[in-house]
């Protein structure tokens, strides 16, 4: 069995938002961090901000759309009106950046807030940050919910959430002494990365989204149905295992960590059914680079983790060249590299 662990290597540096393009979304959210934070208003409602979402995790991938800023209010509740906590926070990022619609950066989302931060000479180091004001909701968090007219006294007006718990299970669960480790390296978070980056080159916009898949994939990791200490076999046995968890979802739905509850929104059972064929059709691939020789191993795992921009993902042994034959079983998969399209507000901030 070829281990590849080196090129597995390389292709984990290929999807992660690094260099410039990390550089650049450090110093964006950190500003728009301390722009909130010197705001009077907001200071009175407690502005506190955290970084959630696929970035906040360091579960993103290459070339990484948006960063989502969480603006916890923590002097207030649901009591409040979401319009009046909504504009509050608009106020502040509209009197900076400007209104998209007056040629600014700032446009208005369902429940959050979007600044754009482009970059005319490179489309894939351009990004937005998302800001979702939060309010206290007990011992979780509320956000507006996306129905603009249910923000009425009498209405469901909050959605109940706590995107910062499922962060901090996540990183609990990759130091966790019974989590799969690949060189002394905890293997949960590149593994989410090595099966995002697979959803988004075999799925494009389908559903489910990464977040989805990452929900999947620590529901796989946390119930100890994956082993050992290379990054082949543990890729693997997740593409498996999520296909059955995928094909089992419509009776036993999957859960938001963060939360325990449902995913919401739900998916329906064609959604699911095709999620799950698209990943068992990678996972019989993977079973084959498990089984053959390292430079046909080396391209089955091409094939499963496609391109981006940088080329692509997996690196070939040296001695080794060929695209090899289509994988069986894959139609439409979307091998020629990930979809390229404009930020736009996450779906469920993931």
């Amino acid at each position: 069995m070829p281990a590849l662990n080196e090129q597995f290597r390389q292709a984990l540096t290929r999807i992660e938002v690094n260099g410039h393009k990390k550089q650049r979304a450090i110093e964006a959210h950190t500003e728009i961090q301390g722009l909130l934070a010197q705001d009077l208003l907001l200071q009175t409602w407690g502005i506190n901000t955290r970084l959630i979402g696929s970035y906040g995790r360091q579960t993103a991938i290459y070339p990484g759309k948006d960063v989502d800023v969480f603006a916890r209010l923590e002097n207030l509740n649901t009591a409040v009106s979401p319009q009046d906590v909504y504009n509050g926070v608009w106020a502040v990022l509209v009197a900076e950046y400007g209104s998209v619609d007056q040629g600014g950066r700032a446009t208005p989302q369902a429940r959050s807030i979007k600044i754009d931060f482009s970059d005319p000479s490179d489309r894939n180091a351009s990004f937005a940050v998302d800001v979702v004001p939060a309010v206290r909701q007990g011992e979780r968090w509320a956000i507006p919910t996306k129905d603009r007219d249910l923000w009425v006294p009498g209405q469901t007006r909050w959605v109940t959430t706590d995107p910062e718990r499922f962060g901090e299970l996540s990183s609990l669960l990759n130091a966790a002494s019974f989590s799969p480790t690949v060189g002394g390296q905890g293997a949960y978070k590149p593994v989410v990365k090595l099966m995002r980056q697979a959803r988004e080159v075999h799925l494009k916009d389908q559903k489910p989204g990464g977040l989805y898949v990452e929900f999947a994939v620590f529901d796989i990791w946390a119930n100890g149905r994956v082993g050992g200490n290379e990054w082949g076999p543990l890729f693997a046995a997740t593409l498996r295992e999520a296909a059955q968890r995928f094909a089992s979802a419509v009776n036993a739905p999957l859960l938001d960590p963060g939360l325990g509850t449902p995913v919401d929104p739900p998916l329906d059972a064609a959604q699911w059914a095709h999620a799950s064929e698209t990943f068992h059709g990678l996972a019989e691939l993977a079973a084959g680079a498990l089984n053959t020789d390292r430079c046909n191993a080396a391209l089955k795992w091409r094939r499963i983790l496609g391109k981006n921009d940088r080329g692509d993902v997996f690196p070939l042994p040296p001695g080794c060249s060929g695209a090899g034959p289509a994988p069986a079983g894959l139609a439409g998969a979307g091998l020629a590299g990930v979809a390229a399209g404009r930020p736009k507000e996450a779906q469920g901030f993931g």
